[in-house]
């Protein structure tokens, strides 16, 4: 896991998020304590810039809004592995032949 180091001022100022916000976010667990940030953490802090920002949504909801959208996602992924069963199992079909037999004692 990449892990950057910088400041809050610093992590501000690349996300485009207030520090106190970012501090809020470090304080309710969403987001890994400073100075060490995981890389893969800089695109969710755009994400809720993008929601503060453009869409207006308070501060309190924006948890609400990213647990929907991690569990619509985690849903669409066990979709995709369910279709991919699905898919995996009628090829089975295709290809088993079965023979009708009678047996004789």
């Amino acid at each position: 896991m990449l892990v950057r180091r910088m400041s809050l001022e610093e992590l501000a100022l690349v996300v485009g998020l207030p520090a106190p916000v970012l501090k809020y976010l470090a304080d309710i667990g969403y987001i890994h304590p400073f100075p060490q940030l995981p890389a893969a953490e800089f695109d969710e802090l755009r994400r809720i810039r993008r929601l503060i920002d453009d869409l207006e949504v308070p501060l309190d909801a924006i948890d609400l809004v990213l647990h929907m959208r991690r569990r619509m996602l985690a849903m669409q992924r066990e979709i995709a592995r369910l279709r991919a069963e699905l898919a995996y199992r009628r090829a089975l079909d295709r290809v088993t032949t079965w023979v009708d037999a009678d047996w004789y004692e």
